[in-house]
């Protein structure tokens, strides 16, 4: 029987929403090989470190084994954290709402919806420094966010934007500071990546689209990789360059580098950089708290501040998300790998040692 009602026009709108990020969703889906071959490396080379043997598994899944003990992976995920608590987590205002209760600072922030802008244009109102509009769920990697947001028409195209993600939206204020990912494992913090937005370097030929076009089939086809993601000149790419008085059609000078977009999630190895744990006790320790409170076992914490070097109500910074399953390719591909923190070894070696998230054959 055909299903009717309003579910299959939302679906409908959706996919309209969606065409005009075709070109985005194209370029994102022609690194999934590199995506799948970077984590199978990783996997293998951290299990040969640790004494374990990997083989390939059904489903595109890696077969992890050292003695009696068998864990399995995909990619970023581990068997140590379930879908629900993904699921969970992935809810953006749901997880806004649980950090308040635990007591961490969180950004001010406002939930709405395509058919009333009204929460987020009070938000624009008290925001000086503009605003961020973003799918308040069942996304990552930075798709739908569009940063920058000065005035209601901007507002509206950004709301159609991250509609196309999901029909529930959230704004929040465009913060001043730093993207740092905490990595924590049970509770520990074993590595932390400050995550500098996407930049291009000019050559004083070409155009900013054109150098986004190229600094792409550059990532693609990188041995050693640097990247996961393409760049792409989406919705917050060129609000970000109207704001500074550029276009897509700007030519750098040679040497000149131009910040592409604030979204960090489609920057390369340039532009992450390793920090281990050199973090103040009373940060790593709420986050310590907060993911165990949350249960979450392998739990990559967003922050944003100035700096880490002094406690959150000092610097003004607040907590951003937990990601179950955070990507590993944010502390490997990193600017100096010879400081890198072996995050990958330290999974499987906590896996294998205590027996969580693994199979005892």
């Amino acid at each position: 029987m055909a299903a009717s009602g309003p579910l299959p026009m939302a679906r409908l709108i959706r996919a309209g929403l969606k065409l005009g990020d075709w070109r985005g969703v194209l370029a994102r889906r022609s690194f999934a090989g590199l995506r799948d071959r970077f984590y199978r490396d990783l996997w293998a080379a951290a299990a040969a470190a640790v004494g374990a043997e990997a083989r390939p598994a059904p489903g595109g899944m890696t077969e992890l084994r050292r003695g009696r003990r068998r864990t399995y992976v995909l990619r970023a995920q581990t068997m140590l954290d379930g879908a629900l608590t993904d699921r969970l987590l992935a809810d953006k205002a749901l997880s806004y709402a649980l950090f308040s209760e635990i007591g961490v600072p969180v950004p001010d922030h406002a939930a709405f919806d395509l058919s009333d802008l009204s929460p987020a244009e009070a938000l624009l109102r008290r925001a000086p420094g503009g605003i961020v509009v973003k799918p308040a769920a069942g996304t990552g990697a930075g798709h739908g966010v569009t940063t920058g947001i000065a005035d209601r028409a901007a507002l509206r195209r950004a709301a159609r934007h991250a509609a196309a993600f999901n029909p529930r939206l959230l704004a929040e204020p465009v913060l001043e500071g730093a993207s740092w990912r905490l990595l924590y494992l049970d509770g520990t913090l074993i590595d932390t990546v400050r995550r500098d937005p996407p930049a291009v370097t000019g050559d004083g030929r070409r155009s900013v689209a054109q150098l986004i076009t190229e600094e792409s089939r550059r990532r693609r086809a990188a041995n050693p990789v640097t990247a996961l993601n393409p760049l792409t000149l989406d919705a917050d790419a060129r609000l970000h360059l109207s704001a500074r008085g550029l276009g897509p059609g700007h030519v750098p000078t040679a040497g000149q580098t131009v910040v592409v977009k604030r979204v960090v999630n489609q920057n390369a190895a340039a532009q992450n950089h390793t920090h281990g744990t050199a973090v103040h006790p009373e940060i790593a320790t709420a986050g310590s708290d907060l993911v165990r409170r949350i249960g979450v076992r392998l739990a990559g914490v967003d922050l944003m501040a100035p700096t880490l070097d002094v406690p959150l109500a000092r610097s003004g910074g607040v907590f951003g998300e937990i990601n179950v399953a955070p990507g590993l390719h944010h502390h490997v591909l990193v600017s100096d790998p010879a400081a890198r923190v072996p995050v990958a070894e330290r999974i499987l070696d906590h896996i294998f040692d205590s027996g969580e998230g693994a199979l005892e054959l």
